[in-house]
C-alpha cells in the first residue's frame, strides 16, 4: 500500500469513526454530512470518495462490528467450557458492547436502513464474521451432543439469529429505555434452554 491509499484509508477510517460517534451523540436524522466533514477536517470529495451518502457508513459500521467479534470477544470464550456456557457469555458480550458503543439509536437505525429496497441487506450475507463464529460454535455443540437431535448448526444459528434481532429491535423501539443486556439475558435463556439436549 502506497502512501496516498495509506491516507485514504486514515480519511476513511476517520470519517466512519467520527460519523458513528456523532449518530450516537445526537441521533443519525440530526447529524449531515457537511458536520461529519468539518469534525472530520476533510472535504465532502473525500466523503464521497469513500461513501454514497452517510448511509453507507453502516456498511463500514457492521464489517467493524463483526470484526470486533471476531478480535475481541471469540478471544475471551474458554474452550474448557461447554458451548452453551460459551454461547451465553458471547450473547452477553455482544449485546453488552452494542448497548454500550453503539446505543439504541444508531442500532434503531442500523434497522431502518437494513428495511431498504435499494440494496441488499448486510443482515443476509451468509458470509458475515458473526455467522461464522455460531456456526463454529453450533456445530461443535452437536458434535458434543449438547444440542436436541434434529437441529443442524444452521437451523440453531438461524433461532439465535432471529432472537438476536427480536431482542434489538425490541430495545430500539423502547428507545433504550430498557436494558439490553437483561433482556438478551431472559431471551437467550429461553430459547438455548429450549434447543439444550
Amino acid at each position: 500500500m502506497n502512501l496516498r491509499q495509506k491516507r485514504g484509508q486514515e480519511t476513511k477510517r476517520r470519517i466512519i469513526e467520527t460519523a458513528i460517534a456523532l449518530f450516537h451523540e445526537r441521533g443519525f436524522n440530526n447529524v449531515t454530512v457537511d458536520e461529519i466533514v468539518a469534525v472530520t477536517n476533510t472535504s465532502k470529495g473525500a466523503f464521497y470518495n469513500h461513501f454514497t451518502s452517510k448511509h453507507e457508513v453502516f456498511a463500514e459500521q457492521f464489517k467493524q462490528i463483526d470484526q470486533f467479534y471476531v478480535e475481541h470477544l471469540v478471544p475471551r470464550l474458554d474452550a474448557d467450557q461447554s458451548i452453551m456456557e460459551r454461547l451465553i457469555l458471547f450473547l452477553e458480550l455482544q449485546m453488552t458492547y452494542i448497548q454500550d458503543e453503539l446505543g439504541w439509536d444508531v442500532t434503531r437505525t442500523i434497522y431502518e436502513q437494513e428495511l431498504s429496497t435499494e440494496r441488499s441487506s448486510y443482515f443476509l450475507d451468509p458470509d458475515r464474521p458473526l455467522y461464522d463464529i455460531l456456526i463454529g460454535l453450533c456445530q461443535e455443540g452437536i458434535e458434543k451432543g449438547e444440542f436436541k437431535a434434529g437441529y443442524s448448526a444452521h437451523d440453531i444459528v438461524t433461532v439465535l439469529i432471529h432472537g438476536m434481532r427480536g431482542v434489538l429491535y425490541n430495545w430500539s423501539l423502547n428507545r433504550g429505555k430498557i436494558s439490553l443486556v437483561n433482556e438478551q439475558r431472559m431471551v437467550f435463556r429461553a430459547l438455548l434452554d429450549g434447543l439444550r439436549a
